[in-house]
Order: C-alpha cells, then structure tokens, then sequence
C-alpha cells in the first residue's frame, strides 16, 4: 500500500541536472526543510520564479549554486594552543 508523502516532505528530484527545481526538490538537495527553503524565498535570499498566481515555485540550479555558496559554513581552524592540563583524581 503506498502512502502518499506529505507536501512537507523533501523529495529527490528525478533529475539533478535538470534547469529547476521545485521548493521539495531544493529542500532535499539543501539537506533542509520544506519552510526553510520558503523562509529562504520570503526573505529574498533564495530567488525562484512561479508561472502563474498559485502555481508550482521553481528555483534555477544557478540561483540554487548561488544559495548554498553564500550561506555555506566553513569549518573553524583547529585550535593549537596549549591544552589545558588533565585534572588529578580525587
């Protein structure tokens, strides 16, 4: 018996090189949630096209690479000062 996934739900695209996305679609390539993906649209910071009133939200692979750069986050250096010493046992 198939259930039907919620509209909530990230889905995998049927084709990663294909020229849009829909909001399921960018989540799962994010690795987000659904509202992240909208938030990201409302605030501006995530540019997509909708054909029509109502319809289907499309975001560009080029907007969506232009996305993940500028929000990436980059690992913070490995601190090498010097470590604290081991604490004697009680």
């Amino acid at each position: 018996m198939a259930t039907k996934q919620s509209p909530r739900t990230p889905t995998k695209p049927a084709d990663l090189n294909a020229p849009f996305f829909d909001i399921r679609e960018t989540a799962w390539i994010l690795k987000c949630s659904v509202d992240t993906v909208r938030r990201a649209i409302t605030a501006g910071l995530l540019p997509c096209s909708q054909a029509k009133k109502g319809g289907t939200i499309r975001v560009s692979q080029d907007d969506l690479q232009a996305y993940h750069e500028a929000t990436r986050i980059v690992a913070l250096p490995r601190r090498t000062g010097r470590r604290r010493p081991a604490r004697a046992a009680a």
